[in-house]
């Protein structure tokens, strides 16, 4: 059994060097040593692809950063295509060279070091400059190229212990160009159990709620929410409670600026309707308008102002206002002319 779980992990392995996909970046927080840490979610696979996209050039992967050099670098790998997993992160398939794929088939190159760009706003990715193969990666626990290949199996082997492809295709009865897939159904068929992955952690669905997230997240998500959380003052507001607060002020200028006008006589009654839109939009172009009109209504004529005893005479600025009102001068005389 031992010697068939080792094929199906050559198998494994093989078919992966073939497709070439790979984890990049783990969903949520990651580290850099000695730099600070980066943000990893869906709204940073959007930028860094759209990043990616604007320079319109493949993305390359060499080794030890030569690129960064400035000497010749030849390419280990060519990104061909991103994709974003939920609770897993940005995956990569990547078109390795035969070189790069010999070194990876043997283990002589098990991490690789991505050269990315980070907004300082909110210390998500937002960009892709390249990635070299490297033993020594700055990038905390990363995960290796080839870490979903480890099927829980001593990490030595003696060379007679692997059972040769050949050998095993003719022992299952299978025809000598049976392909891989071929291969693992009739192995699962006899019944050998590979071994399981690790399941991810339960996290108490309580925290879950608390958290506003869903009940397939992990500790990942769990880590990030907590941490975006620690940025946030207990003085600061959210977006909307600032928009509301903008307004309410907006408005109390606002009216401020057409209770003086009024007080002013430079808006009638009639007016305050429209002056108070007129503010709301547009409060310098109010406060304009005010400094540039005329009085239409006489001060001692507001209201709250000491009137006039009227002894028979009117004013020039009374008789204006009535024929701007269309009042007579008789119905000024019987009610009064405030």
């Amino acid at each position: 059994m031992h010697k068939i779980l080792m094929l199906v992990a050559k198998i494994n392995k093989d078919s992966f060097l073939k497709d070439g996909w790979m984890l990049l970046f783990a969903a949520g927080l990651g580290e850099i040593k000695n730099e600070g840490e980066f943000l990893v979610d869906k709204a940073a696979f959007d930028l860094m692809t759209a990043h990616i996209a604007d320079q319109g050039n493949e993305i390359v992967f060499d080794y030890e950063h030569q690129t960064l050099e400035g000497v010749e670098a030849p390419a280990s790998g060519w990104f061909k295509e991103f994709a974003w997993e939920d609770g897993v992160g940005i995956k990569a398939r990547v078109d390795w060279t035969d070189k790069a794929a010999d070194y990876l088939a043997k283990d002589e190159y098990r991490y690789f070091s991505p050269v990315f760009f980070i907004r300082k706003s909110d210390l998500r990715v937002c960009g892709l400059h390249s990635s070299a193969l490297t033993n020594t990666p700055k990038t905390k626990h990363l995960t290796p190229i080839l870490a979903k290949l480890e099927l829980g199996m001593a990490s030595e082997t003696n060379e007679e212990e692997t059972m040769d492809r050949e050998k095993l295709i003719a022992s299952l009865g299978l025809k000598k160009d049976a392909t891989d897939e071929q291969i693992m159904a009739a192995v699962v068929k006899l019944g050998v159990k590979l071994p399981e992955a690790k399941t991810k952690e339960v996290v108490s669905k309580d925290i879950i709620a608390a958290l506003d997230l869903e009940t397939t997240d992990g500790e990942t998500e769990v880590v990030a929410s907590i941490h975006a959380l620690k940025q946030t003052s207990k003085t600061s507001v959210s977006l909307e409670e600032f928009n509301k607060l903008k307004t309410e002020i907006a408005d109390t200028k606002a009216s401020d600026a057409v209770v003086a006008a009024m007080e002013k006589g430079k808006v009638t009654p009639d007016q305050k309707d429209w002056a108070l839109d007129y503010a709301k939009t547009n409060l310098k172009g109010f406060e304009t308008y005010v400094a540039k009109a005329p009085t239409v209504v006489p001060i001692d004529e507001l209201p709250g102002k000491k009137k006039k005893v009227n002894d028979g005479k009117l004013s020039d600025e009374t008789l204006a206002v009535a024929k701007m009102m269309d009042v007579s001068k008789e119905d000024i005389k019987t009610h009064g002319d405030a």
